[in-house]
């Protein structure tokens, strides 16, 4: 019988070996970081927003623009998959004919 640790779960959340976490504080940091100021710049000058126009983007151009972001990444990265499924079906279309090859001799 296996017997299991009870804390895996945070041992896993925990280990730094081949974990994400650290390169995604370096992007959601810094973003985070801007929100705050703006937060904190718009409770002691509310008419800053205005000054700098971030006023006369409406939610719409902002969903689209995250929108097109989203769907570039998204088209860039499914293009990338799809060119790394077709190499691979040709070097396995390779290997069978390489295997064929030195059957038939």
């Amino acid at each position: 019988m296996i017997n299991y640790e009870e804390n895996w779960l945070i041992t896993l959340l925990l280990h730094s070996q081949g974990s994400v976490a650290g390169r995604s504080v370096l992007f959601a940091g810094p973003a985070a970081a801007v929100a705050l100021l703006l937060l904190i710049i718009e409770d002691y000058a509310p008419e800053f927003r205005e000054s700098i126009g971030i006023d006369d983007v409406s939610e719409s151009q902002t969903w689209t623009a995250v929108t097109v972001v989203v769907m570039a990444l998204l088209a860039f990265r499914t293009r990338q998959a799809l060119a790394r499924f077709w190499e691979g079906t040709g070097l396995l279309h390779m290997m069978r004919g390489e295997w064929y090859d030195s059957v038939s001799c």
